[in-house]
């Protein structure tokens, strides 16, 4: 059965705010954007470290790993170290070996 007029809630406008009011709602706006940009920056920032992290990570381990198989690797410089992986490289069965990795999807 449907309410008669006076059985039904009165609805009242909501109060107006006032000068004051809004200006202070505006700058509790403004305080609230600012806060977002500092934890979006403290998270930018986080996560920029996490993968230096990881790459550091990345690159011990693979150096390690050169060391590893060639042991001579300890007593050269970074320039005769680097002038051997890149002779090693540019061998054609390893441009074969990378150029199929890389139609496989393989590669990152």
């Amino acid at each position: 059965m449907p309410m008669s007029r006076k059985e039904r809630p009165t609805m009242t406008k909501p109060k107006e705010k006032t000068r004051e009011e809004l200006q202070a709602e505006i700058e509790d706006g403004k305080k609230k954007i600012r806060q977002f940009e500092n934890r979006e920056k403290m998270l930018r920032q986080k996560l920029s470290k996490e993968e230096r992290r990881t790459r550091s990570h990345r690159l011990i381990v693979r150096g390690a790993v050169f060391e590893s198989i060639v042991p001579e690797a300890k007593n050269m410089t970074d320039e005769e170290a680097a002038a051997l992986l890149r002779f090693a490289l540019t061998s054609e069965p390893v441009q074969e070996y990378l150029k199929k990795r890389a139609e496989n999807g393989d590669a990152e």
